[in-house]
């Protein structure tokens, strides 16, 4: 006589406890995103130049020099130049893409942005205005981070 084994239905404790500690893990990695859901705005009219500044305060820091930018509001063309202990020299050239109906507003001739090695900054003011809106791009002085508001 034979025995015939019969096949289990359902799955054991040690299954279902491997499938909740991965979802368990999977959750904790999410939540962070989903609470901030929403929360970022959409690109504003000053991204591009607000990119720049936040890349030289960020060259400035990480390689303890001293880093200018130099901008043309007229043509949006910048060039980026960093002195520090083992010399001085040009970083970076190039034009700001501001779109076709966004412009700066100045009545100064250059905009000039020095970032010191702690972050430090001695900057100009410009306004961006665009369909968004007009935007008041600033540098903080004792922090260098750079920020847009509502003019």
């Amino acid at each position: 006589m034979t025995v015939l084994a019969r096949a289990r239905g359902g799955f054991t404790l040690w299954e279902t406890a491997l499938v909740l500690a991965i979802l368990g893990v999977t959750l904790a990695l999410v939540a962070p995103a989903l609470g901030n859901f929403g929360y970022y705005k959409t690109q504003s009219d000053a991204e591009s130049l607000l990119t720049l500044l936040r890349d030289a305060r960020r060259q400035a820091v990480q390689t303890s020099t001293t880093v200018a930018v130099r901008l043309d509001p007229t043509s949006g063309t910048f060039r980026v130049d960093t002195t520090g202990v083992n010399g001085m020299g040009p970083y970076a050239t190039g034009t700001i893409d501001l779109g076709g109906a966004t412009v700066f507003e100045t009545e100064l001739d250059r905009l000039t942005f020095l970032f010191q090695p702690s972050g430090a900054s001695f900057s100009d003011s410009v306004a961006v205005r665009g369909p968004g809106g007009t935007l008041m791009v600033q540098v903080d002085p004792w922090t260098g981070v750079a920020y847009a508001g509502q003019r």
